[in-house]
């Protein structure tokens, strides 16, 4: 059979083609490698030499030296930095305070429950905005706090939902969602909010904060502790603790694929260190006009004891037991709680 070569749509961007010769021409340079028989340093230097082009730097103004941190600018900053979020957490009310409010109002409408007894997450009432992109400050607004940590439990940094006045809805801002800077020594990469405090052989993780507490829902009844990571390179990044010997990965399903890769990637950082992992992915497909959904999607549409049913769930809930029960490991959550 003849090879078909066509011209690919979007080849005034690209130099795109395709034929069934070759499916490995999605550019330009590829078209000229296949066609040359040459390689992408060898195509590059075609195009060069066909647009007049140079490979040398002479032209070049010289490099502008980097200069080099000044540690002590670096310690005025950390210690502004530190001075804020200290503050900030330290302003803030448990969940129970009868001034918190906006924050139940937000689990209520979110599905999730009461926030009373989940661990590093409280309530702001006033917390200052500061628009990033203008260095606006657009006021005070009410706010749920979360605290992350690195496994050895150190504070990281603060990461801030800001919440309309009743709190049922985000606040109208340009971002609602956003993390606080963090000090020099303190990086964030691999940390995550650990809504549980006790330890256990199985250690559950959700990307956001409301899906991390809907998946909870879900397995609290078996003891089993939540860490939400906040986004997916959040999760793909989380360093584990060493007494979590099976990892059950709750993510999310969106459009760009990013929720299913970051936790396909955590699944597999968990068995090349020797542990059991899943990843168990909302059962529905992504509603028409949204980008992705997640466990707060799932409970919000079918309450807490509906979606433990989901199949998938069940069979995974059903194999753990008998897992926790063998080792002599299945808790009760009056046991957990003390």
């Amino acid at each position: 059979m003849e090879p078909d070569f066509r011209i690919a749509k979007d080849f005034d961007a690209t130099g795109g083609c395709h034929c069934t010769c070759n499916n490995e021409m999605g550019n330009g340079f590829r078209v000229l490698m296949a066609r040359f028989g040459c390689s992408f340093m060898e195509a590059k230097q075609m195009v060069i030499d066909h647009l007049g082009g140079r490979t040398t730097t002479n032209h070049l103004p010289p490099p502008t030296p980097i200069k080099a941190p000044n540690k002590e600018e670096i310690a005025q900053q950390d210690a502004l930095i530190r001075k804020r979020l200290e503050r900030t957490w330290n302003t803030t009310l448990s969940p129970s305070d009868a001034r918190s409010e906006p924050m139940r109002n937000w689990f209520e409408a979110r599905g999730l429950g009461s926030p009373e007894g989940l661990n590093n997450l409280r309530f702001h009432p006033a917390l200052s905005y500061v628009d990033y992109d203008t260095g606006e400050y657009l006021g005070k607004f009410p706010a749920q706090v979360a605290l992350l940590q690195h496994i050895d439990g150190t504070p990281v940094t603060l990461h801030r939902t800001y919440l309309s006045p009743d709190g049922r809805r985000k606040a109208d801002v340009p971002m609602a969602r956003k993390a606080e800077s963090h000090t020099s020594d303190r990086d964030p990469c691999g940390a995550a909010v650990h809504l549980d405090r006790h330890t256990h052989r199985v250690l559950a993780v959700g990307e956001g904060l409301e899906s991390s507490v809907a998946a909870r829902r879900l397995v609290e009844d078996l003891g089993i502790p939540m860490w939400s990571t906040l986004d997916a390179n959040g999760m793909r990044n989380l360093i584990l603790p060493d007494w979590a010997e099976i990892v059950v990965v709750f993510g999310d399903r969106d459009r760009a694929m990013a929720g299913q890769a970051s936790s396909f990637q955590l699944v597999e950082a968990a068995r090349r260190s020797g542990r059991r992992a899943t990843a168990l992915l909302p059962p529905f497909a992504i509603p028409e006009g949204e980008k992705s959904i997640d466990w707060d999607d799932v409970v919000m549409t079918m309450g807490v004891e509906a979606a433990r049913a989901i199949m998938q769930l069940q069979q995974w809930r059903s194999r753990l037991k008998q897992v926790l029960r063998e080792s002599g490991r299945m808790r009760s959550p009056k046991e957990v709680r003390a």
